[in-house]
């Protein structure tokens, strides 16, 4: 049997973990083999990893984000995953400040100290539905209230809210607000599990949390995850959300070679 053997960095944000591919020279694998990709993304018989991020040059950018789910599917904007992809390409092209674009948009991403931090897209409103606040934060996200997030089944309970949103689904975030601070936990689609942080989930449940407490003008919500603190800081007029930062740890944790037997 022929092997194909495929580069690759393992990165994480806030304990959000990721498979990066380098496609700045070549496209050494086909993003489109999604049952090679989700077994890649397999904790048991693959690396393992919430998702896949290729890094691709782009003419007008230093770069292209392309993102895929755990499951091996092209997904919507990933809020963890652009910082782990700004923290690659900093270290790669010696930069400190970068300029970007995702399934969503431009964004700009930057190192500051210890920190990664990259502007989101605006928010325009939050939606009421059935289950919760639903806000589009570059992927949807539905927030409920509950005490003590991290010790809720947010398997069992997300599940059942994100097939609710069919056929797509929505991610759903548990959260809390205590002591000045945004509690969290999430279920991914995609994934189809909690991971230890969700950054356009975050970005999401503070959006919402500044709108119920009625903030307006700068502000920052200070949010913890599992996977760690971060921040999220706006501007808010109303509900119209603008100069949306997410800020967070991000980690590079190895290389490897993957090798592919057809």
């Amino acid at each position: 049997m022929k092997a194909k053997v495929i580069p690759f960095e393992k990165f994480e944000g806030a304990g959000n973990d990721f498979i990066i591919f380098d496609f700045f020279e070549f496209e050494f694998i086909d993003l489109n083999e999604q049952a090679v990709l989700e077994r890649m993304c397999d904790r048991h018989f693959g690396i393992g990893a919430d998702g896949i991020i290729a890094v691709c040059p782009d003419p007008n950018y230093d770069f292209r984000m392309k993102y895929l789910n755990s499951d091996g599917r092209f997904s919507t904007f990933c809020g963890n995953g652009s910082r782990c992809a700004v923290l690659y390409v900093c270290n790669k092209l010696n930069k400190t400040k970068l300029h970007f674009i995702a399934a969503d948009g431009e964004h700009t991403g930057e190192l500051i100290d210890d920190v990664v931090r990259i502007k989101m897209s605006d928010i325009d409103q939050l939606i009421e539905t059935p289950f919760g606040p639903f806000v589009q934060s570059g992927s949807p996200h539905i927030m409920i209230e509950v005490n003590d997030p991290f010790h809720y089944n947010i398997y069992e309970e997300g599940k059942k809210i994100r097939n609710a949103f069919s056929p797509e689904g929505s991610n759903v975030n548990f959260i809390e607000w205590k002591d000045d601070q945004l509690w969290i936990a999430t279920y991914e689609r995609g994934v189809e599990n909690e991971t230890l942080a969700c950054g356009t989930g975050i970005t999401a449940s503070a959006y919402n949390q500044a709108v119920l407490l009625k903030l307006e003008g700068h502000i920052s919500i200070p949010v913890i995850s599992k996977g760690g603190a971060l921040k999220v800081d706006m501007n808010l007029q109303g509900q119209k959300a603008t100069e949306i930062y997410l800020t967070g740890p991000a980690h590079h944790v190895y290389a490897g070679f993957y090798k592919i037997t057809n």
